[in-house]
């Protein structure tokens, strides 16, 4: 190779080095500025609220907008410099439609805090298909009479191909009647028909073992579960309150 070309090879190479390094410094510098940015959102908020129950400040695809979520999964909206808090929904509008990204970013969490929940903590009533088509996990209380309602229709779920998964969120809490039962069902050599026989009023018995109750409780709680049964979809979609069988597999997609 002639020493020219050597020269050309040579500032070649350097500019390619030189771009690489630029690339790796101000993706340094963005990923410092983001996180100095959420430290400073979450420390404004907490001096005006030093209670307010902060799980997490993360940046949004609006360069000058954080989002800051919640411990119940409530997500707000700052501005970069702490100065603004909004409540409400953002949309993006760039593809000519609607899309909801703060719906996108409640699913995302949702379906990442049951992935937490291991399927042996539940009880599961699996479909009847060949395969199942969808699948739900409904956090229940033995006692509410809409969750009584849809168990009495989970049957017709399973045969729809919907796989029912079950966490236990008794409203009254750790101790209380409700907890006892679903804990006494949990418990049973037969947890599926222990569920099944309390939702039909009858007693099952005062059984104790080690349970998930509680950390299911915790779990729904984190999630924003206020009643029961509160029912959430395979992509994260929340859907809160009784809604028959047939009607649920429409929106399922699976009729």
């Amino acid at each position: 190779m002639s020493h020219l070309g050597v020269k050309i090879m040579s500032v070649f190479l350097m500019r390619r080095i030189f771009l690489a390094l630029s690339f790796l410094f101000f993706t340094f510098i963005c990923f410092a500025s983001d996180e100095s940015v959420e430290k400073g959102i979450k420390d404004k908020l907490l001096v005006i609220s030093p209670k307010m129950p902060i799980d997490l400040v993360s940046a949004t695809e609006i360069p000058w907008l954080f989002q800051v979520s919640l411990k119940d999964g409530t997500i707000l909206y700052a501005d970069k410099n702490g100065h603004f808090l909004f409540a409400g929904q953002v949309f993006d509008m760039r593809e000519g439609r609607f899309n909801n990204l703060t719906e996108k970013s409640k699913k995302d969490n949702r379906t990442d805090l049951l992935s937490l929940s291991p399927e042996n903590e539940m009880i599961i009533f699996p479909s009847r298909t060949s395969k199942p088509l969808a699948t739900i996990t409904v956090f229940t209380d033995i006692d509410c009479g809409y969750c009584r309602k849809l168990h009495r229709e989970v049957g017709m779920l399973n045969d729809l191909g919907v796989t029912v998964r079950y966490l236990g969120f008794p409203r009254a809490g750790v101790g209380s009647d409700s907890y006892k039962k679903i804990v006494a069902a949990w418990c049973s050599k037969d947890p599926m028909d222990a569920l099944t026989r309390a939702k039909l009023g009858q007693d099952i018995g005062d059984l104790y073992c080690d349970n998930p109750i509680e950390k299911q409780l915790i779990l729904g709680e984190k999630l924003g579960v206020s009643g029961t049964p509160a029912i959430f979809f395979e992509d994260g979609t929340l859907q809160p309150g009784y809604i028959e069988a047939r009607k649920m597999a429409t929106l399922l997609g699976i009729r």
